[in-house]
């Protein structure tokens, strides 16, 4: 098999890893958290499998809408700043993007250790931050949504013939997804979020002060984000009770 497009080499080497190339075999795809060169400090996690961490959901809301009609090619052109920047400032705040399916960026943050004042929840704060200010950047055409969760996922490896990648399995997962799908988050102007946690039975006070402690970091980075935290613990969707707290503009709240 022959490559002779740079930018899709380009992209072949940035998303699946090194390409393996000949007339027998098909590329060899490792998925690119495999390859996302990580700090020293995440390195290590790769052989621990059961890991605390910090999982995130970032999209464009009214995605749909602004790509209805369009063809390939014009969607590819619109979404893929919106990529381009969502990775670059994951990547700078050490963040491993697991995966990019259309307009939705999948990041994960592994914890080296659990404390509420750990560098990580620092770094999750400053990509609140930093996504704040991309969405009051110039005349964007976006319109941001990020899901957060925190707790205990498993990094497992997947490997098939010729196939070879990383992924994450547990409850911050899911819980990051459906809180990006809130409601209360349809609309951001530009820009908003829910940081939550699953509530085991009868767990309520040891999560709670859990999540307060994380939250003042991750909504106060730099005065950006004011916080309405939930009273009561709600059922998301396959997930369970989760208490959680909604991230919202503050230039927003002023208007």
């Amino acid at each position: 098999m022959q490559v002779v497009d740079s930018d899709l080499l380009a992209y072949l080497r940035h998303r699946v890893g090194e390409a393996r190339i000949s007339s027998r075999r098909p590329l060899i795809e490792r998925k690119a958290l495999e390859l996302n060169q990580p700090q020293p400090d995440f390195s290590k996690t790769f052989g621990q499998p059961d890991i605390t961490a910090y999982v995130g959901f970032i999209d464009l809301a009214g995605f749909s809408n602004a790509t209805n009609g369009k063809s390939p090619g014009e969607i590819a052109d619109y979404v893929r700043p919106f990529l381009e920047e969502s990775i670059r400032i994951l990547r700078g705040r050490r963040a491993l993007i697991d995966k990019t399916i259309g307009d939705e960026i999948m990041f994960v943050l592994p914890e080296t250790e659990e404390d509420p004042k750990s560098p990580e929840v620092l770094l999750v704060g400053q990509i609140c931050g930093d996504f704040y200010d991309l969405a009051h950047e110039g005349d964007r055409p976006y319109r941001y949504r990020i899901g957060l969760s925190y707790g205990k996922v498993r990094a497992v490896k997947i490997d098939g013939e010729g196939f070879s990648e990383w992924t994450f399995f547990g409850e911050p997962i899911h819980v990051a997804k459906r809180l990006q799908a809130l409601q209360r988050l349809a609309n951001p102007n530009p820009v908003c979020g829910a940081f939550g946690m699953v509530v085991p039975p009868g767990q309520l006070e040891s999560v709670l002060p859990t999540l307060r402690a994380r939250l003042g970091i991750i909504a106060g980075f730099a005065s950006r984000f004011r916080h309405e935290l939930v009273a009561e613990p709600v059922a998301l969707k396959g997930v369970g009770e989760v208490c959680y707290a909604l991230l919202l503009s503050r230039q927003e709240a002023a208007a």
